[in-house]
Parts: structure tokens; C-alpha cells; sequence
């Protein structure tokens, strides 16, 4: 549906005549309920659909996705565009669409990598939702999360069935569950399976609810997971949310903190959300009680982020932290790392800081003086890991992605596409394509219809791009 956004946006922004359209639709998705939306009530054009200004100042924005369009008739009455002949006028469609339109990568600049991740068991249509298979690609809570998030950003109902199915414990666990109640409360869903162990869920969003929420883990499950599935839609929506939200903020297989602090954050800004996170309680495993607050405002729209290739390093920064434990733990991570990072200029900080249970957390931060861009590494003490182990891996992860000489590492690539996907266009070099990354893609592709690309450029490098 690029093309269908194309001619919406070119109204909108060259020719200042949206208010002169009206979109035929499908109400609510309803067979034969055919209403007419006036293109003055057109509030932002998203790469799936239009947002509506809302009614009244008590309601939410309304969301239409592309798939309930029936037609789209100029002032003069001529049909621009119809779901059954497509665009009336596409050689200026297109023209358009090339003037956005970054340049692809040049035919020496590496080879395309094939996504070939089946994800989709059913295409959605006017009568019945998405069906995504849960259990594809790496077939984890990443795909229900960004199915979550895609879904209440779009409007798009959705399917996910055999979740988790290949992992020990199949089925939705506490955290995953609660992402699923978040989002639920928080776009007016209706949802079927939402249990402890279930292997399919149905969410069904309505408009989003804006204002002040309490989400509770109830465990160490991670705080940032939940986060970033629901900040986004709630930044696109038409009001002001605060959110509490419990749990683990320094856990193992999980974005900490200071990931979201120093890495997501700014580039979530960056691309136009207004967003904001505070850190109130620190949680380890298995004890949690963790506590980040959620701040969101109204944002109009999201910009594309082209993040080019890395550049000049500032110094680096890193930090340990402890709780009910010797200092002595953090200084000799610290310690360890510094020892790698001998010739790197870089900063260290230790701290002990308050929490219901004990625990230890690392993590380095590396900016990028050109680009902007800082990547976080970080480890998590457990149980029978030297300090001296934690501290040599997260400097060996950073002098991996640093030789890449990438804009963003692995785990930043995963988080980055979201924001890209929202905004119709973007671009990136990382250092790894994961498993994670290529569901994504296709997840993405699903609910969008937009297509990622990526390339491999040789030496542990690739480059991902989206254009509009």
C-alpha cells in the first residue's frame, strides 16, 4: 500500500489539498458498511493507515488501516484510487514516491541476503485478521512483541498462534503475558488467550486509551521489553500517557536500563517521538521490584532514521553497580575490562546502589561523535560467573562491533527497525544479522507491507535499509 500512502502524503504536504479527498471505507471492517471520511479529518498518514483528529477533546485519534480503503475520490470527483484498479495517475505516484526515496546500496556494495521466514499462515482481509506463526524464525517473545506493537500502531488485528513452540517452556510466560495485557489496556483490545502457558493469542485493538497506568510484571521479567512494545503507539496516539511499570530492570536476555537510557532512547527521539523514561528502583533476578516510569506526548509523525557507518568514538564510558553485595565486584568487572581496553580512552564508575534483592550489572557505553548514535554493552552477574568474566565479555563485545566499524551492534539493529517500519523509511550498518532481525523483517512485512532489505558487505558487516 506505499503507493496509496504516497498519493495521501503528496496531497498533504505538495499540493495542500488532503482536505479536498474523501476516503471511501469499510467501517470498522464491516461487509457492505461503506462510510466516507472527509481528508480534512486527516490527522497523520502512518505507513499502514490514516489517523483521524479525534471528535472531541474527551476522545482518542481513530485509526483507519490501508486494507478497509475502498476508494479515493479527488475534489473533482474522479476516483484517484480504487481497491479494485489501483492508482488512476501512477507515473506522478511514483515520480513522487523517487523524490523520498534514498538511493539503494550500488550493485558492488555487497550482496542482498535473501529473508526467506515464512511467518504469515494467513493473510488478513476484511473478514478475518493476520494469522502469524509463532513459531517461525527465531519463534520467541520478540515476534509477539513487535506484532503487539505493530498492531496497536496500525489497527491491524492479528492471529499469533503456536507461540514460543520451540523453546523448554512453550506458551506465553509472566512477562510476555504482560505485554499482552499492556497492550490490551492500553488500545481498548479485544483479546482471547491471555493466560499463563497459552500458545495462541487473538488481539483485536480498538482506539488507544491515553492517561496514567500501573503494569506490574508480578516478577524479574524485564521492564524494557514491555516498554518498547507499547511506547511507540502511545507516542503516535492523540494524548498524554504516563506509565508505571514493574519488574526486572537489570536482567539477564533482556535490554537494561541503561540500553534504553543511553542507546534506544535517543534514537526513538531522534525519529520524532516524544518519549521519555525514568529510572525509580533498580530490580535484579529473581527478586525484581524494578520500577521505570513511562512519559509520552502526542508526536505528529515519525522521521526516518539514516544512520550511515560508524565514525570517531568519544571516550568511552562504563559503569558497575552492585546491591547487598562487596563493591569489590564492580570494581573488579571494571577492572577486567579496562584491561582489554587498554588503548581506548574510557572512564570508569562504580556504585552500590538500592534493590529488594541482590545483584550486580555492567555495562559500557560507546558514542559516536559523527553519527550521534551510542551503542551499549553489558553483562549481568549471576551465580557462579567471575566478576572478571563479565567484565572481559562486555569489552570483547564492544572491540567486535568497534572492528565492524557499524553504525549500530546486533542488539540495537533488532530495536531500531520498529521505529524505521513506523516511519516509512530508514537505513543502518550493524555488525550482525540475526535470527531476531530477520523474523523482524518479515513480522514488519506482514503487518505493513513495507520490505526491508539488507546486505552483506563482507567482513561481519551489513547494511539494512527501507525506503519508501
Amino acid at each position: 500500500m506505499s503507493s496509496l500512502r504516497d498519493i495521501l502524503n503528496r496531497a498533504r504536504w505538495k499540493d495542500a489539498g488532503l482536505h479536498a479527498l474523501e476516503i471511501h471505507v469499510l467501517h470498522r471492517g464491516a461487509p457492505g458498511d461503506r462510510r466516507v471520511i472527509g481528508g480534512s479529518r486527516i490527522a497523520a498518514v502512518r505507513s499502514a493507515g490514516i489517523e483521524l483528529t479525534p471528535e472531541n477533546d474527551e476522545s482518542d485519534a481513530v485509526f483507519v488501516p490501508y486494507h478497509r480503503f475502498l476508494a479515493v475520490v479527488g475534489a473533482d470527483g474522479a476516483e484517484i484510487w480504487s481497491k479494485t484498479g489501483g492508482l488512476a495517475t501512477p507515473r506522478t505516484v511514483a515520480a513522487t514516491a523517487a523524490d523520498a526515496t534514498p538511493p539503494e546500496p550500488a550493485a558492488n556494495a555487497g550482496t542482498e541476503v535473501a529473508i526467506d521466514i515464512p511467518v504469515v499462515l494467513r493473510e488478513a482481509s476484511d473478514a478475518s485478521p493476520l494469522v502469524i506463526d509463532g513459531s517461525a524464525g527465531e519463534g520467541g517473545g520478540q515476534m509477539l512483541r513487535t506484532s503487539l506493537a505493530l498492531s496497536m500502531a496500525t489497527g491491524t488485528p492479528f492471529v499469533l498462534e503456536k507461540i514460543r513452540a520451540g523453546r523448554k517452556k512453550p506458551g506465553l510466560m509472566r512477562q510476555h503475558l504482560t505485554s499482552v495485557k499492556a497492550a490490551a489496556l492500553l488500545s481498548g483490545a479485544h483479546v482471547e488467550g491471555a493466560e499463563l502457558g497459552s500458545s495462541r493469542i487473538v488481539f483485536r485493538p480498538g482506539a488507544m486509551v491515553s492517561g496514567d497506568h500501573t503494569l506490574d510484571i508480578g516478577s524479574a521479567g524485564s521492564v524494557a521489553l514491555v516498554l518498547q512494545t507499547i511506547a511507540l503507539p502511545l507516542a503516535l496516539s492523540a494524548h498524554p500517557s504516563r506509565v508505571k511499570i514493574r519488574g526486572g530492570t537489570h536482567a539477564q536476555w533482556a535490554p537494561p536500563y541503561p540500553f534504553l537510557e543511553h542507546a534506544w532512547l535517543p534514537l526513538v527521539r531522534r525519529a520524532g517521538a516524544r518519549v521519555d523514561i525514568e529510572l525509580t528502583a533498580v530490580g535484579f533476578y529473581p527478586a525484581g521490584g524494578g520500577e521505570v516510569i513511562l512519559k509520552t506526548q502526542p508526536s505528529e509523525k515519525l522521521a526516518p532514521l539514516h544512520l550511515g557507518d560508524g565514525g570517531v568514538l568519544a571516550p568511552l564510558e562504563a559503569k558497575a553497580i552492585v546491591s547487598h553485595l562487596a563493591e569489590g565486584i564492580a570494581r573488579r568487572e571494571l577492572t577486567a575490562a579496562a584491561e582489554l581496553l587498554a588503548s581506548t580512552k574510557l572512564t570508569l564508575t562504580s556504585e552500590t546502589v538500592k534493590s529488594a534483592g541482590p545483584g550486580n550489572a555492567m555495562w559500557l557505553v560507546a558514542r559516536d561523535e559523527a553519527t550521534g548514535v551510542a551503542n551499549v554493552f553489558s553483562g549481568i552477574g549471576d551465580v557462579g560467573v567471575r566478576a572478571e568474566d563479565i567484565g572481559k565479555g562486555v569489552a570483547e563485545s564492544f572491540l567486535a562491533w568497534r572492528e565492524s566499524g557499524t553504525s549500530v551492534e546486533g542488539h540495537l539493529a533488532d530495536q531500531v527497525m520498529l521505529p524505521i517500519a513506523l516511519a516509512g523509511a530508514g537505513s543502518y550498518t550493524t555488525n550482525e544479522l540475526t535470527l531476531h532481525s530477520r523474523t523482524n523483517i518479515e513480522v514488519i512485512r506482514a503487518f505493513t507491507g513495507l520490505r526491508l532489505r539488507a546486505w552483506d558487505l563482507g567482513g561481519s558487516r551489513f547494511r539494512v535499509s527501507l525506503a519508501q
